[in-house]
């Protein structure tokens, strides 16, 4: 579905109120429940358009030295002790806040396909790369699959579609635990988002 402006200018205001009123939650959700209708799978799925090439883009996800600086929460910095982002590789990572707190993570990447998706697993660890559970939500699943595609919405724009989804056995509880946290997970990758926003104004 599309709809056009008289002018530019207009088209530019309406994005930044639809993107102020929270406008993109919508298709998010209706993603998810033709995610379920559909298949059965529980999953969370959010959307992000950047004016920016879809080559930009790609460079974001898959350079660490881009990567680090942008998707760890609102709050906290990113560093790869380990980043290895190709197709079987791994990373092993930490995050960091002011307070002192320090959550280690790490991936494997199953898929990566130049210059519009990305799929990798991603597990709590740690400081050994030991697989552990979430420091503060201690029934989140073991294993999530993140998959990022990429689109091309015009010569210098990208639309970027995060779905997150447990990835392999889980139990009732951690899959509830997964269904109640969509709410945060949004105000997280939101966060993210806005920081790889003006990370992109500042390259």
């Amino acid at each position: 579905m599309s709809f056009a402006l008289a002018t530019p200018e207009a088209a530019d205001e309406m994005r930044k109120f639809i993107k102020k009123a929270g406008g993109e939650a919508t298709w998010d959700r209706l993603a998810e429940y033709l995610e379920v209708e559909g298949s059965g799978k529980e999953k969370f799925v959010i959307n992000r358009s950047f004016e920016v090439p879809i080559e930009t883009m790609f460079k974001m996800w898959t350079d660490p030295k881009h990567f680090s600086k942008w998707l760890a929460p609102t709050g906290f910095n990113m560093e790869f002790i380990r980043a290895d982002i190709q197709v079987g590789g791994t990373t092993f990572y930490f995050m960091s806040n002011d307070a002192g707190m320090k959550i280690y993570g790490r991936t494997k990447y199953l898929e990566i396909k130049n210059p519009d998706t990305l799929v990798y697993s991603q597990q709590f660890c740690d400081e050994n790369e030991n697989a552990s559970r979430h420091p503060m939500v201690p029934t989140w699943p073991e294993t999530m699959l993140t998959t990022v595609k990429l689109f091309e919405e015009g010569h210098d724009s990208t639309r970027v579609t995060v779905t997150w989804e447990v990835h392999g056995p889980s139990t009732k509880e951690e899959l509830e635990t997964f269904i109640r946290s969509k709410g945060g997970m949004t105000v997280g990758w939101t966060g993210s988002f806005d920081k790889l926003e003006v990370y992109l104004e500042n390259l």
